[in-house]
C-alpha cells in the first residue's frame, strides 16, 4: 500500500509543469532563476575558432548543478574542461577550474507582480586546476526589458585570473534581443565582445542568430555569432534540464 501511494505521488510530480531558469541567448547570462528547491543541471559547450593573429581555436564545456536557495538566489557549483590549440605543440584536453557561483536576482519571480524591468546579480569564484595558487574572479550586471514578444537583456561581465601568470583581466559586454515565436520557441540576434584590459590577449566582437526552445522542464538555446573583429566565429550551445 505505501508503495503504491509512493508510485501514485512521484507520477503527480513529474506531470506536474517544473519551471527551469530558462535562457534566451547562447553567449549572455539571464535574468530568470531556479525557482526555489528546484535543482537544475546546466550545460554549455561552446567554441571560439581561428581567434587572434595567432588562428587559435578553443572549446570549453562548462557543466553544473544549480539550485534555487530562495526565490531570489541560485547557486551554482561549475566544472570546467577546455581545448586550446595554437598550432605550436600538443593541445590536450583538460580540467581547467572549478569553483562556486551566485546568481541574485532582485525583483519578485511573481509573474503578476513582476516589472517589465529585471535585474540580476551573479558572481563566482573559480580555482584553476594546474596552479593550485590560482584563482579567477567573475561577476555580472544583467539587466532585461520586457517578454512578449519582445525581449530585449544587456549583460556586463567582468573576470579577473590571477595566480603564477601575469594578471589577466577582461570586460564583457553583450547585447541580446529576442522574439517570441510560440509558447515554446524564439529566435533572436546577439552581439558578444571579450575585451582584454590586462595581460597578452585577443580582444574579440561577434554577432550573430540564436534561437531557444523550452519544452517542459528542458531548456535549449543554441547561437552563431560571425566575428566582427578579432575572431571567424563563436557557436554555442547551452541546455538545462530541471529535477
Amino acid at each position: 500500500m505505501t508503495t503504491r501511494w509512493f508510485l501514485v505521488a512521484w507520477l503527480a510530480a513529474s506531470a506536474s509543469p517544473a519551471s527551469a531558469g530558462r535562457k534566451d541567448f547562447a553567449w549572455l547570462y539571464d535574468t530568470e532563476i531556479n525557482p526555489e528547491r528546484n535543482v537544475e543541471i546546466e550545460t554549455w559547450i561552446q567554441e571560439e575558432n581561428r581567434k587572434g593573429d595567432n588562428q587559435v581555436n578553443e572549446t570549453l564545456i562548462w557543466w553544473a548543478p544549480t539550485i534555487g536557495v530562495t526565490q531570489h538566489l541560485e547557486l551554482a557549483i561549475p566544472i570546467e574542461f577546455a581545448y586550446a590549440d595554437d598550432k605550436m605543440g600538443f593541445a590536450p584536453t583538460k580540467l581547467e577550474r572549478w569553483g562556486g557561483e551566485l546568481r541574485y536576482r532582485i525583483n519578485t519571480p511573481d509573474p503578476a507582480a513582476a516589472a517589465p524591468v529585471q535585474v540580476l546579480l551573479r558572481g563566482a569564484v573559480k580555482r584553476a586546476v594546474d596552479d593550485r595558487g590560482g584563482v579567477r574572479g567573475e561577476a555580472d550586471l544583467v539587466v532585461s526589458f520586457g517578454d512578449d514578444p519582445v525581449r530585449v537583456l544587456a549583460d556586463v561581465g567582468g573576470v579577473v585570473n590571477y595566480g603564477k601568470d601575469p594578471t589577466e583581466a577582461e570586460v564583457r559586454p553583450a547585447l541580446g534581443i529576442s522574439l517570441r515565436l510560440t509558447d515554446e520557441l524564439r529566435i533572436g540576434v546577439e552581439g558578444y565582445s571579450e575585451i582584454v584590459v590586462a595581460a597578452d590577449d585577443v580582444t574579440w566582437l561577434a554577432v550573430g542568430p540564436d534561437f531557444s526552445w523550452t519544452h517542459g522542464r528542458f531548456w535549449l538555446v543554441a547561437g552563431y555569432p560571425i566575428g566582427v573583429f578579432g575572431i571567424k566565429d563563436a557557436p554555442r550551445v547551452s541546455f538545462g534540464i530541471a529535477f
